[in-house]
This record gives structure tokens, C-alpha cells and sequence, in this order.
């Protein structure tokens, strides 16, 4: 099993890691990969084979996307590694900057006593270590996959005041909050993908007045980006229970978008992404 293949495996079959670790990984998979020389067949399979797992999150398949753009460029076999690394560095780089120029734009923008987010997400987790420590922070414990205890552990071991709460108080306690923070695995035109209950959260700060908030890298951007539910089920004394994690909430319901570019409205981003759709080529949007 080569590097490559290896890698594409272990993507595949994270199913704890948030979005941004997840993210991190392949990249750091991706630099050591290099040091086997892959050869043009092997970047070819390892990009289509990405672009078929985790499709809800963006950066996956715009890593998945820039191997294509490369491929298509007909870059001669004994110098496409040395391409391939260059925008992995460049794409580090800006990743490790990240989460620190996020948390420092939300300060900016928001100083709240009572925060609310949901699941785990390195880019929320950076933003709330930040805030002081005097705030309270309410985290849905995230089912099915109960996330949220996650984030609520990392925060009190940082030595902040953290709660965790039942998926069905998410309106009651959005209700006394200042703020709702929820990170994203993809920011399409058509919406913010997250964790399933991310839509309750959205739906709860709008009827209560309180600002929504989403806080992502721009790795997490992308022109077009394939929805995907990741349905199941389970029994439970002979009653069948449906079962989603990921959902998509439309842009016009958020009020920021914090990336490591600065702070854009919902509205705003929407037309941001509208004009990068448009300025798509056909290469570029092979799965379309």
C-alpha cells in the first residue's frame, strides 16, 4: 500500500476529528507523501479517490481540486512533485495563521458574557480559549456522535467556565445568550455545512434576536460543494430511529463569516462565492 493510499484511507475512516484537524493531517500526510515521489498515475488516483469521500467538507475538495488543476496543466512527471509541494507549503502556511487571525477578528466584533455553539471544531475551540475566562459557554452535546463533549473537556481544561447540554434545550439556552458561534466543514452559495443541529441553533438565534455566527478558514470556501446528509439509522426496541449528521443552513440566516480574510455578512459572502462560481473554468468543476 503506498503512501498515498494509505493516506486516503485514514481520511476516509476519521470520523471523530473535526474538519480543520482533519484538513491539517492531509496536508501533513500529503509533505511526507512526497518523499516517495508519487508518480502522475498514483496523483491521479489519490485525487479522485478524495473527491469522492467526506464531500461536505470544502477542503478536502479544493486539495482534491488543485491536484486536478495540476494534472490538467500537463506539468511534465519530473517536476509535478516539486508543483505539488509548493502549494502544500503555501497552503500550511496559511493554515498554522489561521485560527489566530479568526479568534482576533471575532474580539473585535464581539465580546459576549454567554456564548452557545455545538460539536467540535478546532476553529470555534481556538476562538472560545480566547475569549475571558469569566465567559460562559454552553456546548450542545451534539448527538448522535456527542461531539459536544469534546469541546466542553478542552475548555475546562483551559479553565473556562463550560457547559455541556442536552440537543433539546438548544432554544432555552440560545435564548439567554449573547452570541451563537458554530464553526463550518464547507461554505458553499448555498449555504454553511455542519453538524446536524447547527440548523436549530440558526433557527433559535433568529427568533431571539441574537447574532449567528460562523468562524472557518477560507480553505473551508468553495464555489460548489456537493451536500452530503451521511444518513443512518438504528434499532431501538423494534423502533427504527433515522439518524443525520451533517446539515446545510442557507446563508441569508447567518450573521458573519469570520475567515482568516476578515468579517463578511452572510449576504456578503453569498455574493462572494457567486462571483468565484462564475469565474470557474470547465477544469475546474469536473464534478459539477
Amino acid at each position: 500500500m503506498t503512501s498515498l493510499v494509505s493516506l486516503l484511507d485514514k481520511v476516509t475512516n476519521d470520523r471523530v476529528s473535526g474538519s480543520s484537524e482533519i484538513y491539517s493531517e492531509l496536508l501533513e500526510g500529503l509533505q511526507r507523501a512526497l518523499a516517495l515521489r508519487p508518480t502522475l498515475r498514483e496523483w491521479k488516483d489519490f485525487a479522485d479517490g478524495l473527491s469522492k469521500v467526506k464531500r461536505s467538507m470544502a477542503p478536502l475538495q479544493n486539495v482534491a481540486g488543485s491536484i486536478r488543476v495540476l494534472l490538467n496543466a500537463q506539468i511534465p512527471e519530473g517536476q509535478f512533485n516539486g508543483f505539488v509541494k509548493g502549494f502544500l507549503t503555501d497552503l500550511r502556511e496559511r493554515e498554522a495563521k489561521a485560527a489566530e487571525r479568526i479568534a482576533d477578528d471575532l474580539a473585535k466584533v464581539y465580546q459576549p458574557a454567554k456564548v452557545v455553539t455545538l460539536s467540535y471544531s478546532g476553529t470555534v475551540l481556538s476562538s472560545l480559549s480566547h475569549l475571558p475566562k469569566d465567559v460562559d459557554i454552553s456546548v450542545a452535546e451534539s448527538l448522535p456522535m456527542g461531539e459536544g463533549l469534546i469541546t466542553c473537556q478542552k475548555l475546562l481544561g483551559k479553565g473556562h467556565r463550560a457547559t455541556l447540554f442536552r440537543d433539546s434545550m438548544i432554544p432555552s439556552e440560545v435564548r439567554t445568550s449573547d452570541l451563537v458561534l458554530v464553526g463550518a466543514d464547507g461554505v458553499s452559495p448555498e449555504g454553511v455545512v455542519n453538524k446536524v443541529g447547527t440548523m436549530s441553533l440558526a433557527l433559535a438565534a433568529r427568533e431571539f434576536g441574537k447574532p449567528f455566527v460562523v468562524v472557518c478558514a477560507t480553505s473551508k470556501l468553495i464555489p460548489v460543494l456537493e451536500m452530503e446528509a451521511v444518513e443512518g439509522g438504528s434499532v431501538k426496541d423494534q423502533v427504527q430511529m433515522r439518524e443525520v449528521i451533517f446539515e446545510q443552513v442557507p446563508l441569508e440566516m447567518v450573521t458573519a463569516v469570520v475567515t482568516d480574510e476578515g468579517v463578511l455578512s452572510g449576504e456578503e459572502m453569498k455574493k462572494r462565492l457567486l462571483k468565484d462560481r462564475g469565474n470557474m473554468k470547465v477544469t475546474e468543476c469536473q464534478s459539477c
